[in-house]
Parts: C-alpha cells; structure tokens; sequence
C-alpha cells in the first residue's frame, strides 16, 4: 500500500507571478515568452547544458547566474534585475497540494520533497512555507549536484530515507520525471492541467488512513 507521499515543488506546491510583474514592465507576450526560453530553456547554453540547470544543481553562485544575465539580456536589465533581487516577491503557495499536507500527515503518511531547486530560491521560496515543517525529508539538485529526471536522483531519497519504491506516490508536473519515478517502481501523477490537479487532490483527500500497525 502507499505509505509514503512525494512532492515536486516547482509548480505542484509554489508557482511563480515573475510573468505578470514582466508584463507590467512592458513585455508583449511574444518578448515574455522569448525570455523565458532564453533564461530558462534551451535558448541560455554554457557549454553543453542550461545556465539554469548548472544553476539548479550547485555548479554556478547566485552571483554568477546572475551576472550572466544581464550580460546576455542587456536589453532586459530593468526585469531582471528586479528578478534576481526580490524573489520572494514572485514565488506563490499553491494551496490546492500544499494544504493536503497536514491531512495526510494526520492519516500517517509520511511527506517528502524531491525537487530541482537553487540554494538560495529553496531558502527563500519553500523553507519559509507552512508546509515545509509538516514535511518528512527532502532531496533538492542543489543539494545533491544532480537533478530529475536523472535516475540516481531519485534512488538518493529512496536510499536516504528507507523507502519502498512501490510504497510511494510521486506527484510531478513534468512528464519526463512521473515516467522516470514510475521506470522505478514509484506511482507517479502527472500534475500537467487543472483537471490533472483537480483528480490528484480529491484522490489525495480520499485515501484511507495508514493503518497504525504498518
């Protein structure tokens, strides 16, 4: 039986108002969307992998991305540097999934975070969420220097913390990482539509409690 309940962080539990502030800076839709493949897609390269994904795993400082960027996107310096220094400003509690949390924590399933997330953002973004002390453990790239949808990734947090891979229930907006949890043996919900959210939540509110002797 599923014992065990596993959360992505990005856009499961914390989504991100960063693209209104943009079009409040003036940005067309078009602009916006080029930036975001530029700082966040494949558009930003340092050698053969995303600024971003260095920035997500440890390899590269706060300091550093940052420079980059506006280095690159000079023309975008007003919106970035507003980015860069105040992110607490654009990070947003998705209360659908993260007030599930205490629920089941009280029907006894353990709660753990598995996510790609820089050191700074995750202190900023996710340690100061009510959730986060209700949380059972966690395994975040900067941490840990590599990130989903990579296969050791995930095996860290089963090997850290003794879990049963078939025990678990990994909940994913992005389809490469539910297909990777589910490669090995981890049930995995795809968080990619509101209808998608809407049947996680209720299947979540509907599970039975851990039965005490397990």
């Amino acid at each position: 039986m599923i014992r065990n309940i596993i959360f992505d962080v990005g856009y499961v539990l914390i989504g991100y108002s960063w693209k209104e502030q943009f079009l409040r800076f003036g940005y067309s839709a078009k602009a916006l969307a080029r930036l975001a493949q530029a700082m966040f897609g494949e558009g930003v390269r340092d050698g053969s992998r995303p600024l971003w994904e260095k920035y997500d795993c440890g390899e590269i400082s706060d300091g550093e991305i940052r420079a980059e960027c506006l280095a690159r996107y000079p023309e975008d310096r007003q919106a970035l540097e507003w980015f860069f220094d105040n992110p607490s400003d654009w990070a947003v509690l998705l209360s659908d999934m993260a007030d599930l949390i205490p629920l089941l924590k009280e029907k006894g399933y353990r709660v753990y975070l598995l996510s790609n997330y820089p050191e700074r953002l995750w202190k900023c973004h996710v340690t100061v969420q009510p959730f986060y002390s209700r949380t059972d453990g966690e395994t975040v790239s900067y941490a840990e220097h590599c990130q989903k949808p990579e296969k050791r990734f995930f095996q860290i947090l089963l090997d850290r913390y003794g879990l049963r891979p078939e025990e678990c229930l990994f909940l994913d907006d992005r389809a490469d990482n539910t297909h990777q949890a589910e490669a090995l043996g981890i049930e995995a919900i795809t968080l990619d539509s509101p209808a998608a959210r809407i049947a996680a939540a209720d299947r979540l509110l509907k599970m039975e409690a851990v039965p005490a002797d397990i």
